[in-house]
């Protein structure tokens, strides 16, 4: 073989290594892509629905339902939820609209509600499980802030699992 063709086969066995090169790392970019897409939002499209209750403790003396329906349309949320509290000196019932944000797992809403022919506004923070059980509410004390309760995230939060249901009751 002489010094020519000795080159030529170098050059073309570089060209082939290349070429294998070029494949392998193109498959594993997309291979990347779709790992990455699977970590899209846990909040679908579409109504849920979830209900969180706590019975009456030493602690938290009240007793209290609410039931969540929200529809999720890409970015926004938009539902009702309604409850009511049980305790030693009130009983009450409220309910109001839903309307916020979906960033990833995350929902900031507010809660525009009547309690007892009182109107409110609270600004609402809930993160969606992983496993998909349910959503949890963050729980902060509130301050109000413009007009509306606001979480005071610079506090301590308390997370209540809202637990996911069907939206429509059975006979």
């Amino acid at each position: 073989m002489n010094k020519k063709s000795a080159t030529l086969w170098i050059i073309f066995l570089l060209i082939l290594l290349v070429g294998v090169f070029l494949v392998y790392h193109k498959k594993s970019q997309t291979a990347v892509v779709v790992v990455n897409s699977s970590s899209t939002s846990i909040l679908k499209d579409g109504r849920q629905c979830y209900t969180y209750s706590h019975d009456a403790t030493k602690g938290e003396p009240y007793t209290t339902s609410e039931f969540i329906d929200i529809t999720v349309n890409g970015t926004a949320v938009i539902g009702t939820k309604t409850g009511t509290q049980n305790g030693p000196d009130m009983t009450n019932s409220y309910s109001g609209t839903i309307t916020g944000t979906v960033n990833n797992t995350m929902i900031t809403d507010l809660f525009s509600y009547t309690i007892e022919g009182s109107h409110n506004t609270e600004k609402e923070i809930y993160q969606a499980r992983p496993d998909q059980i349910g959503i949890e509410k963050l729980r902060y004390p509130l301050i109000e802030q413009g007009g509306i309760l606001v979480p005071d995230t610079t506090k301590a939060d308390t997370i209540l699992l809202y637990a996911r249901v069907g939206c429509t009751a059975s006979n």
